[in-house]
């Protein structure tokens, strides 16, 4: 690891004097020298052998899956939490970008206007539902970390998690968030006194009650 050192701060001290010679500007400089560190291979890795689930994601019939991507961080705790981080915000905005689709769909099959129901706010009420319910507490199924030196010769950390989650868990969550839309969606039609506004709010409850539901199960 020594010698690897002294060979890193050579290349490093090479690449710098390098950019200084031929760049007048010192933002390109550091640009460049930033991207020249990040084409470095890790100098270890835990497991030694990079697993498959990073470049394709094993899903099945039973379970959907994600791979957690982190930052760099100088501890493999602080990268594995924001690998974590990660493949729940990508499992959140999965459905959530589902469910604004869908809804934009039948939104324009039904004739519903985006004042009664607006897709994309849709999507981001799903997201946050899901990020503090089945998403918060989502455990990493396996790890992969990528161990680098910086230019200074100390450790940085990139992980890689893989995740997954049951399609009958995000099937029944995805259940109790379009019923609970549905319910409001009838308080509205029944506080609703314009008869055509009345009807909207009643299709968009029936949209979340049965249409959406089926449209996004398999």
């Amino acid at each position: 690891m020594k010698k690897f050192g002294k060979i890193f701060a050579v290349l490093v001290s090479g690449f710098a004097m390098f950019f200084v010679g031929c760049a007048s500007n010192e933002t390109d400089d550091v640009k460049a020298r930033k991207a020249a560190l990040a084409a470095l291979e890790p100098v270890k890795t835990i497991p030694a052998k990079r697993p498959d689930w990073i470049d394709v994601v094993p899903i099945t019939k039973k379970e959907l899956a994600f791979t957690g991507i982190s930052n760099n961080f100088a501890t493999d705790v602080e990268a594995r939490n924001d690998a974590m981080k990660n493949g729940r915000n990508q499992l959140v905005s999965y459905y959530g970008t589902m469910v604004s689709d869908k809804s934009r769909e039948l939104s324009a099959t039904y004739g519903i206007s985006s004042d009664i129901l607006d897709p994309q706010k849709a999507g981001q009420e799903l997201r946050e539902y899901l990020a503090e319910g089945v998403a918060k507490n989502l455990p990493g199924k396996e790890f992969y970390t990528e161990m680098y030196l910086n230019e200074n010769n100390k450790p940085y950390y990139r992980v890689y998690v893989l995740m997954t989650i049951s399609k009958e868990d995000a099937d029944r969550a995805m259940k109790e968030f379009n019923q609970n839309k549905a319910n409001e969606y009838q308080k509205k039609a029944e506080a609703e006194k314009d008869a055509e506004k009345r009807k909207q709010f009643e299709k968009v409850r029936d949209i979340f009650g049965g249409d959406l539901q089926s449209s996004l199960v398999d």
